[in-house]
C-alpha cells in the first residue's frame, strides 16, 4: 500500500511537472508589438535598391562602395506589398531635402517600381546619408516618425574626385 501511495505522488508530481514545462511562453505584447503582415518576412517588409550611375554604367550599390562627386542615385522600393514612401537625402554637410514626393503627403509605391527621382552625388567629400520613411496610410512629408512609421537609413561614404 506504502508504495502506491508513494507510486501516485511521484506520478502527480511528474504531471505537475510536465504542465509547468511544456506551458507555451506567452510575450508580453508590450514588449514585442506586431511587426507587419502576419506571415510575412520581415527582411522583406520594406527597403530600397540603389543604383549607382558613373561614366555611362550603371552598378547596384555594395556594402563597401564609395561614391564619388558626379555619380547618380537612382532608387527602386522593395517589399512585398505597396507602401507609402518618403525619401530624405543629405550630401556631406549640406541641408536634409526630401527627394521624394514632391507633395504635401506620402505617395504609394509598388514592389519593384523605380522612383521618378534620380540623385546627383556633389563634389564635397563626406557622406550621403539616404532615409527612406515606409508606412501603410499617408502621412505629411517632413513630419517625424512616429510609431507606425518604418524608417531604413543608409550612411554612403564617398571620396572628393569628380567623375
Amino acid at each position: 500500500m506504502r508504495r502506491a501511495l508513494v507510486l501516485v505522488g511521484v506520478l502527480a508530481f511528474l504531471v505537475g511537472l510536465a504542465f509547468l514545462v511544456a506551458r507555451p511562453h506567452v510575450p508580453d505584447p508590450a514588449a514585442t508589438p506586431y511587426a507587419g503582415v502576419r506571415g510575412g518576412a520581415r527582411e522583406k517588409a520594406a527597403g530600397l535598391a540603389v543604383l549607382y550611375r558613373r561614366g555611362g554604367s550603371e552598378l547596384p550599390l555594395q556594402p563597401g562602395t564609395t561614391l564619388a562627386g558626379g555619380d547618380v542615385l537612382r532608387f527602386v522600393f522593395k517589399g512585398e506589398r505597396p507602401r507609402y514612401l518618403e525619401l530624405r537625402v543629405r550630401d556631406a554637410d549640406g541641408p536634409i531635402r526630401t527627394l521624394f514626393p514632391e507633395g504635401p503627403s506620402t505617395v504609394a509605391v509598388r514592389p519593384g517600381q523605380t522612383l521618378p527621382v534620380d540623385f546627383a552625388v556633389g563634389p564635397a567629400a563626406g557622406r550621403v546619408l539616404v532615409t527612406a520613411l515606409f508606412s501603410n496610410a499617408p502621412r505629411a512629408v517632413g513630419a517625424p516618425a512616429d510609431g507606425e512609421t518604418e524608417t531604413v537609413s543608409l550612411s554612403l561614404p564617398k571620396d572628393q574626385a569628380s567623375h
